[in-house]
């Protein structure tokens, strides 16, 4: 059963598609919603209109990771609120839609009735150095194309001058700061009408800040908050709304406050807005259905579910509409190499312990229990708060703990949403001990040692792997990072599941499980895969003061463990083939291995 109906929120869904409906066509790399109205099939989610013109508050800020329709749902506001450049003619591409006939057609009395300046910052984030330019260049791209409604003879023509010295891109930098308050002081008079000012991906400076100064040595950052936060603090009274969309709420936060504007925020903890990012169940089924895929749904719930938002549990859009146009098939490798990469990147430093967090997340039921700072970082604030956080807002973990969004200082367990992640994360883990041994090559020796019961193959490997990893060489003394080392390198088994280690069941129990699975990833995870395999039960003792002798005996003693302590006394789960029992030694410097296969 999904999430969803497990929990209870899927029957307050409002189910529709609209668009090209004849046809099975998905909005795949598309963000405009007029032009893909025109030719796909999309989701209903028109009543984000109403949510928006209800609120009470001048500014509304809606956070949420990559993939959950914020583009999309900041395009089809613009495509609901602009006034067209001639007249209302034509039949409105919202009649078939909730938004409507919502509330007794109310909403209708707003339609294409407003002057609209739309900003997407978003590529500033992948730009590093060149943010300013991409603010600069998005401002005259605006400015060029709302030239045409600055025609009124009554507009200070100095003012205007302004606009097209942007448009052209042959302004100064200080007319470039100020440009946005002087565009939406003309639209009004000009239209007569309030303005709505829609930004896509307005932290975009901010997720991408370090390093990111530019020749001059300024903050594409506070160049950002100075060109957009200024305008809407002081250009207010003429903006019938301000929707900003972005990942992160500290930003916003922090610029709205110390300007004194009042704001409405959504973070994927808040209940307001929940419905109308990512797809619900009954949406993702009625995709499925529409495209005769109905047998999928538990697929799509087993790899893409999970994710909560307020009170919903929802599928990331992006990798829905990704699935159903590889044909349904569950995702593989390569399809989650952006996933891994990026992760990678984030735990390449880290030292093993603190890598162990990873293995937890991954256990049945894991999770890491972390205060979520979505508001502006205080100095009390760690690193690995601000860390967890930044991953919780990126879509790489989510939480069922939604309540008391504005206290900070809760613990929050953070899980992986689904099998998809569940499977990112584990190339992360394999990639960093690949990346730890200095030859890849003594991984797999090590891997293929384990499986066919080598015990010089793989006492030679751990040898090498040891010194290139420097275990040991900061706290000799310590025999956790052994053990750590021991579970990670366990995986990536061909045709095992992810190893299962008891560290934390108790004090001094050091052994890992490694369970037969007929279950693979991908075909990459068949390479070196036996007809035969046993369940692996692995084992233990660290003594520094032990010399060659003692070293080899504290292997065996490891290894009896097993048996003593009835640690593999379990029926072997299928396709599994018989017991196969490992013993380790440590003493600091050195790794001794014996091996018992029944």
């Amino acid at each position: 059963m999904s999430e969803q109906a497990n929990n209870g929120c899927a029957a307050d869904f409002g189910v529709r598609l609209i668009g090209c409906t004849d046809d099975v066509v998905l909005p795949i790399g598309m963000y405009d919603y007029a032009e893909a109205l025109g030719c796909c099939t999309l989701v209903d989610k028109t009543m984000f209109i109403a949510d928006m013109l209800d609120c009470d508050a001048s500014v509304m800020v809606c956070c949420r990771p990559e993939g959950f329709g914020k583009s999309m749902n900041l395009s089809m506001l613009k495509a609901f609120l602009e006034r067209p450049a001639v007249g209302r003619a034509g039949r409105s591409s919202f009649v078939d839609t909730l938004i409507w006939g919502a509330d007794g057609g109310r909403y209708r009395n707003e339609y294409a009735c407003y002057p609209v300046i739309s900003l997407d910052f978003s590529g500033a984030a992948r730009r590093g150095a060149a943010v300013a330019d991409v603010v600069r260049d998005t401002l005259s791209e605006e400015c060029a194309r709302l030239l045409a409604l600055l025609e009124a003879p009554d507009l200070a023509r100095d003012k205007v001058r302004h606009i097209e010295r942007v448009a052209r891109g042959v302004a100064s930098a200080d007319e470039v700061d100020s440009v946005l308050g002087v565009l939406i002081e003309l639209l009004e008079m000009a239209c007569d009408e309030q303005v709505v000012l829609l930004v896509d991906g307005y932290d975009a400076a901010w997720l991408g800040r370090a390093g990111a100064r530019d020749a001059s040595g300024a903050d594409p950052a506070e160049l950002l908050d100075r060109v957009l936060f200024d305008a809407i603090a002081t250009t207010g009274h003429s903006l019938r709304l301000t929707c900003l969309m972005g990942e992160r709420p500290n930003p916003a936060e922090a610029a709205l406050s110390s300007r004194s504007c009042s704001y409405r925020l959504s973070t994927p903890l808040s209940t307001w807005c929940d419905r109308w990012f990512g797809f619900s169940d009954a949406e993702v089924e009625a995709l499925l259905s529409h495209a005769g895929r109905e047998e999928y749904l538990d697929d799509a719930r087993e790899w893409l579910e999970g994710y909560r938002f307020g009170r919903a549990y929802c599928l990331s859009p992006t990798r829905v509409i990704g699935f159903l146009d590889r044909g349904c098939t569950a995702p593989v490798r390569a399809d989650l190499y952006g996933y891994a990469d990026c992760l990678s990147r984030v735990v390449a430093g880290w030292n093993l312990d603190r890598l162990s967090v990873l293995f937890d997340l991954l256990e049945a039921h894991g999770c890491v229990e972390v205060s979520l700072g979505l508001g502006t970082a205080g100095p009390e604030a760690s690193p690995d708060d601000v860390l967890w956080t930044a991953l919780y807002l990126s879509g790489f973990l989510t939480t069922d703990l939604i309540e008391e969004p504005e206290h900070g200082g809760r613990l929050r367990a953070l899980r992986l949403p689904n099998n998809e992640l569940r499977q990112a994360f584990r190339l992360v883990i394999i990639d960093w001990f690949e990346r730890a041994a200095e030859d890849v090559r003594d991984v797999d020796a090590f891997r293929d040692g384990l499986c066919r019961g080598d015990e010089n193959a793989v006492r030679q490997a751990l040898d090498r792997i040891l010194g290139d990893a420097g275990i040991g060489a900061n706290n000799p003394d310590a025999q956790l990072p052994y053990h750590l080392l021991l579970q990670g390198l366990c995986f990536g088994l061909p045709g095992y599941a992810n190893p299962a280690s008891r560290r934390k069941r108790g004090a001094d129990r050091w052994d890992i499980q490694v369970f037969p699975t007929g279950a693979v990833f991908d075909v990459a995870d068949t390479i070196g895969l036996l007809d035969e395999r046993p369940l692996i039960t692995i084992n233990m003792m660290y003594d520094p003061g032990v010399d060659a002798l003692g070293l080899e005996l504290l292997a065996v003693q490891a290894l009896l463990d097993i048996e003593r302590d009835g640690i593999d006394k379990i029926r072997v789960p299928r396709p599994g083939v018989g017991r196969m029992r490992w013993g380790f030694g440590f003493d600091g410097l050195r790794v001794a291995a014996v091996c018992q296969r029944l």
